[in-house]
């Protein structure tokens, strides 16, 4: 399922259970969608599975560009 086309509460279930897909974490889109979803709902998000997520999103793009550029 794509974050894209997932209500808020899905979108944000998915944050508090860190079960974002990864191609939702590094595509542009997709963590564009995550984040607006995140701004709207704040007091229903997990701030520690907030940071896991960024974490996570950080090792991925790290990961797939090893060299940063």
């Amino acid at each position: 399922m794509s974050i894209r086309n997932a209500s808020d509460r899905v979108i944000v279930q998915a944050i508090n259970t860190g079960s974002v897909d990864a191609e939702d974490l590094v595509g542009s889109e997709g963590w564009k969608r995550i984040c607006q979803v995140r701004g709207r709902n704040s007091k229903a998000v997990d701030e520690e599975a907030w940071q896991s997520l960024c974490a996570r999103r950080g090792y991925l793009l790290s990961r797939r560009n090893p060299r940063g550029f």
